[in-house]
């Protein structure tokens, strides 16, 4: 098992790599999913403020 972690020397490398990565990917996944959550709050707030448009009646 422990051949397995140290990869020939390079296990540091590696796993390193690995780790930066997920960090990576856990920090663009928490960005997006926030820009998605205050897009949508002020989508909100924007249809709230705006008039309704004249209605059809016919």
């Amino acid at each position: 098992m422990a051949e397995f972690f140290d990869m020939g020397g390079f296990g540091n490398y590696i796993w390193g790599s690995y780790g930066f990565a997920v960090i990576c990917l856990g920090w663009l996944n928490y960005a997006s999913w926030r820009k998605a959550k205050t897009t949508a709050e002020q989508l909100a707030i924007l249809r709230a403020d705006t008039p309704a448009g004249p209605k059809n009646t016919e």
